[in-house]
């Protein structure tokens, strides 16, 4: 599926922490009839092209046993590992003001009009926005059938993004696959700095070209977290168990390999809910950086593992990157 753009692609700024950041490149032709663990292996291998990485910054959230974020811990409190192989942390800090750009990526195929979810999801939007700082930037990108548009791109102009978020109507069928795939791209091509998108539906996917596990592979490219809002039709408590994790997969692994965290809501006490937690990540993130002890292979992909080393916390940070000459 080829995504559909409105409008031109804005200048990229040169800010310090983007010439940083591990630039993740253009994925490769894969041909037809690959199976998923043949897509891996050339993954892993030789058919990725991304950037070699000399100092590999980890975005990085810590989180209590409830969920919430926890603040003031130090260098000293983590430890890295790269391919099982732990990482002297050369580079600390804790982000705290930085503006940051999110891109909502809208579901709005027509199973999103059943029991109002669509209109729950603009609400979620909606009161997201009205709580964003000054110097953030938001977008709006939907998805239906083989489409992938952007709505409005990154801007500043509250008002005008309300008004085109307000006039999106649910149609067709939904390519979730296709768009997890498609998505961080756009996003990582259209500005630089701290980024995040956050995708909103209701995790049925019933058109997509591609299958979940290609669909994550090809997310896990670009280091832009993805948070997920899944709308369930009934409350997860009346599930049973394991319910849930089997509806979102897609979902949940998405946000797993991406560093982003999934939200499943059902009903407005849940979706406030969801939205105070996911403000509270992303206004604050801890960034680590390493330079790896062994220089990895042209297109290699290295498995990331962050702990922190403190009981009953946990730490979450994009799973691995991949690397070119």
């Amino acid at each position: 599926m080829k995504p559909r753009r409105r409008t031109g692609r804005p200048a990229l700024t040169a800010a310090l922490l983007a010439c940083l950041w591990a630039a993740i490149g253009p994925l490769s032709a894969e041909g037809p009839g690959l199976d998923d663990a043949e897509i891996e292996r050339r993954l892993r291998l030789h058919h990725t092209e991304s950037s070699r990485v000399r100092l590999v910054l980890l975005p990085t959230a810590v989180t209590d046993r409830r969920g919430r974020i926890v603040r003031g811990l130090d260098e000293s409190d983590f430890t890295v590992f790269e391919d099982g192989a732990p990482q002297e942390i050369r580079f600390f800090s804790s982000e705290t003001t930085e503006p940051v750009s999110i891109a909502f990526v809208l579901d709005v195929s027509g199973s999103m009009r059943q029991l109002d979810k669509l209109q729950h999801a603009k609400e979620a939007i909606r009161y997201f926005v009205d709580n964003l700082r000054q110097g953030d930037q938001f977008a709006l990108i939907a998805f239906a059938d083989d489409q992938v548009d952007w709505i409005t791109e990154f801007t500043g102009d509250r008002d005008r993004f309300l008004r085109r978020l307000d006039v999106q109507q649910g149609f067709g069928q939904t390519a979730l696959n296709d768009a997890i795939a498609a998505t961080p791209r756009l996003v990582d091509d259209s500005i630089s700095g701290r980024k995040a998108i956050v995708l909103v539906t209701d995790g049925i996917d019933n058109a997509s070209t591609m299958s979940m596990y290609r669909a994550v592979a090809l997310a896990r490219q670009v280091n832009v977290p993805i948070f997920t809002l899944g709308f369930l039709s009934v409350s997860a408590e009346a599930l049973p168990r394991g319910a849930v994790e089997t509806n979102f997969q897609v979902l949940d692994r998405v946000a797993n390999e991406t560093g982003g965290r999934l939200f499943a809501v059902h009903g407005p006490v849940e979706l406030k809910e969801a939205i105070a937690f996911l403000d509270a990540e992303l206004r604050f993130q801890y960034m680590l950086g390493y330079y790896p002890r062994r220089i990895p292979e042209q297109g290699e992909f290295r498995q990331i593992r962050l702990e922190v080393d403190r009981r009953r916390l946990s730490a979450r940070t994009r799973s691995g990157y991949y690397a070119n000459p």
